[in-house]
């Protein structure tokens, strides 16, 4: 059976065509949740009261969704052999069969155009020129970055932080240092972890070496060592940013609350290791997170904490 064809062979024999479920499942809707990271500049910039920078940073919210979903398909369309091969990316629309390449090859570049059209709408030239920048470099990563060890997974942490950048146009707050390091650490630290755990993967699989990554079994220790060694670094970071920054802002009612973060933040980057050195953690830290109870948990006392020192405590 080829792949343009559009069906997929079952296990019993049959076949099945591709549905509108199928089609939105390649989008990854679900790594939208990545991009919530633009509104968090309107928090932590006192931007909350702003009409203007919510309406902005929903635009760049949607116009970096559509973007990112345009990427994924491309990066499924280039790495669509390697992913054959992979013990779960096989299961992909376009690697196995179900989705014809084509189709994809028109829906790739419409997705990235309509990302830009909303984007615009928020008349922000900067909004636009970030937006380049994440379609550059989810495009040179597709095609060689993932490729190259320990440079992928930083250029994974960069996208995360170019998320933070737009959200500081959108919201139009002062640009923080600090919180940008903080960013590359911990998410560098996430990066990582995915590649620990497939390693372990590829370990149980009697491979030696990653298909369609430079990464070999050899590697895991060093992979391990660097995730934690990170995520000790994003914490203490994280501390920095609340003492040389945060704390001076006068929007703050009770700053205090905001110590809740790198206790959230070290707390969930432990559980994050631990699992990972478990074998237990999905191969996504993103997609696990959203799914995981205890992650939830944290974020949402994480987030009083933040809701807290904006607004103080009550009667107070």
């Amino acid at each position: 059976m080829g792949a343009d064809d559009g069906l997929l062979a079952g296990a019993a024999g049959t076949r099945r065509r591709a549905g509108l479920g199928d089609w939105v499942k390649v989008l990854r809707l679900h790594q939208w949740a990545k991009n919530g990271l633009i509104f968090l500049p309107i928090a932590l910039g006192g931007a909350l009261f702003s009409g203007s920078a919510w309406v902005n940073c929903i635009l760049g919210f949607l116009g970096l969704g559509l973007v990112a979903s345009g990427s994924y398909v491309l990066n499924d369309l280039v790495d669509v052999e390697h992913d054959r091969r992979h013990w779960s990316k096989k299961n992909r629309g376009f690697a196995s069969g179900l989705l014809p390449l084509a189709a994809g090859r028109v829906l790739a570049p419409a997705l990235m155009v309509a990302g830009f059209g909303v984007a615009a709408l928020a008349g922000l030239p900067l909004l636009l020129l970030l937006l380049v920048a994440y379609l550059l470099t989810t495009a040179s990563y597709s095609l060689w970055i993932k490729r190259t060890p320990i440079l992928d997974a930083v250029t994974l942490a960069g996208l995360f932080t170019l998320r933070l950048a737009i959200g500081v146009v959108c919201a139009a707050v002062l640009w923080s240092p600090w919180l940008l390091v903080f960013s590359m650490f911990v998410f560098s630290s996430l990066s990582f972890a995915k590649r620990s755990i497939e390693l372990g993967r590829m370990a149980e699989a009697g491979l030696e070496r990653m298909p369609g990554r430079g990464y070999v079994a050899a590697d895991a220790p060093m992979i391990l060592m660097l995730g934690v060694s990170l995520a000790t670094a994003a914490t203490l970071v994280l501390v920095m940013y609340l003492i040389q920054d945060a704390f001076r802002h006068e929007f703050y009612r009770w700053p205090g609350a905001l110590w809740t973060l790198p206790v959230v933040i070290a707390l969930w980057t432990g559980r994050i290791w631990l699992l990972c050195g478990r074998g237990e953690l999905h191969d996504d830290p993103v997609l696990f997170a959203v799914k995981d109870k205890v992650s939830l948990l944290l974020g949402a006392v994480g987030a009083l904490g933040l809701v807290t020192a904006v607004f103080g405590l009550p009667g107070v």
